[in-house]
């Protein structure tokens, strides 16, 4: 039986994304309304590409999706572009416990590579895997929920340490 399960990790748009997505569109109509003194024009168009750039960075979701045994992981910036980040299979996986346990403190001879794949300022839950197999060695912090966890522990039971 094929096991499929999709979790999208997104947040709130914040308020200083509301805020720089909101300068965009004065500072490129300010831009347009001051064609005629170039001086004005440029600072403007400057200040409207510098906020759309930046606006990109302030609102980033994840999507964690697991298909029989591989975990794919994306990060979607502005609920638009998508890149693939991530892909192992869950075998690969020593240990995937909450962050804070026991078990992450006490794991020896941790990867020295970091990655942290879920928005920041989240109230859930930070779990941590310990992806030692395959091509390389990596931490892996990120934001499973029960489910996701639950087709983990399906595949490898003894790395799945759940809260």
């Amino acid at each position: 039986m094929d096991n499929f399960y999709e979790q999208l990790v997104s947040k709130q748009k914040s308020s200083a994304y509301k805020i720089v997505n909101a300068a965009f569109y004065i500072f490129a109509g300010l831009a347009l309304l001051t064609l005629s003194a170039i001086p004005i024009f440029v600072v403007c168009l400057l200040l409207a590409v510098a906020s759309f750039f930046g606006k990109k960075a302030l609102y980033v979701e994840f999507e964690y999706a697991f298909t029989n045994g591989d975990i794919d992981i994306d990060r979607i910036v502005e609920a638009k572009k998508r890149k693939r980040l991530l892909t192992f299979d869950v075998k690969n996986a020593e240990l995937i416990a909450p962050e804070d346990s026991s078990y992450v403190k006490d794991f020896s001879n941790k990867p020295s590579k970091m990655l942290t794949l879920f928005p920041g300022g989240t109230d859930r839950n930070v779990y941590v895997a310990m992806v030692t197999g395959g091509n390389e060695r990596f931490q892996l912090r990120f934001t499973p929920d029960e489910e996701f966890l639950n087709l983990c522990y399906k595949y490898n039971p003894r790395a799945v340490k759940k809260s």
